[in-house]
């Protein structure tokens, strides 16, 4: 999964660890994977001058401290929200592969009579740094509600139902075009959504609190991370097929497998702590 992506999940899912007592106040930066990249990951303020410029004040100095700021704070949950590009040219499946392409991302913070909305920055301060930490991520306080909107109603089995619909039209393209890693890829995706198989993720991945989301939502994130082919040159979207129809048909499957994948994560997200969710 992108990296962004997976920072956001990781950290949503510490947070609401922390305010649920599922975990304590271990390190989680920079030890977890979802930071082996990065060399700096902060909290910033957005705050405008005297002359209606914005300036970054910074709050925490790294995700531990924003975490443990959380509690002291009367947060109540995290969540994370998708919406994707308007009318974007080229679509957002083909932009997933740059930094801040392919739709924007919201991880939400609730309070008891509030809420904080951060959005992320990342971006290149060290190309050769010899431990490939090269990113520095910005997570800016965007905006603010003055009452805590309501987190939606996981709808898990849906999402699954659609995620198991793109991802078999994706197989089935990729067959018909010989193309057995591609087939082979996508497969693995469809048997993690299969509740007769261990849930599993790839190596990368440390999951945070797995055991607060109902299995279902363990499934549509496994199946999330190892449905993800939207890279750049080598990956799935890094083709052209003729005829003209055919292209359109593989941009479509594509389009639809994106979305799936992004709406199976934010369902996911909604579900922590619930038992089951439908």
């Amino acid at each position: 999964m992108k990296g962004e992506v997976s920072q956001l999940v990781t950290l949503a899912s510490a947070a609401n660890g922390i305010l649920s007592e599922c975990i304590g106040p271990e390190p989680l930066y920079p030890s977890n994977a979802a930071f082996r990249f990065c060399n700096s990951v902060r909290f910033v303020d957005l705050k405008k001058t005297l002359f209606g410029n914005l300036r970054e004040v910074q709050r925490h100095e790294d995700p531990d401290r924003w975490l443990r700021s959380l509690k002291p704070s009367n947060a109540i949950r995290a969540s994370l929200t998708y919406t994707s590009s308007a009318n974007p040219l080229p679509p957002d499946h083909q932009l997933a592969a740059f930094v801040g392409g392919g739709g924007e991302w919201r991880l939400t913070v609730s309070f008891k009579r509030s809420a904080e909305i951060w959005m992320p920055r990342w971006e290149v301060t060290n190309q050769d740094a010899p431990d490939k930490r090269i990113w520095r991520v910005t997570y800016g306080c965007v905006g603010r509600y003055l009452s805590p909107p309501s987190v939606p109603k996981a709808q898990l089995d849906l999402a699954t139902s659609r995620l198991l619909s793109s991802l078999t039209d994706a197989a089935k393209f990729a067959t018909e075009h010989d193309l057995p890693f591609w087939t082979d890829r996508f497969q693995r995706a469809i048997d993690c959504l299969d509740p007769a198989n261990p849930v599993v993720f790839p190596d990368y991945v440390e999951f945070v609190c797995q055991g607060s989301y109902p299995q279902t939502a363990q499934r549509l994130l496994s199946a999330s991370y190892n449905g993800w082919v939207f890279g750049g040159m080598g990956s799935w979207n890094d083709m052209y097929f003729e005829p003209k129809s055919e292209n359109a048909r593989y941009n479509s499957i594509s389009s639809e497998l994106y979305s799936a994948i992004n709406d199976a994560v934010q369902q996911a997200s909604w579900s922590f702590g619930l038992t089951h969710a439908a």
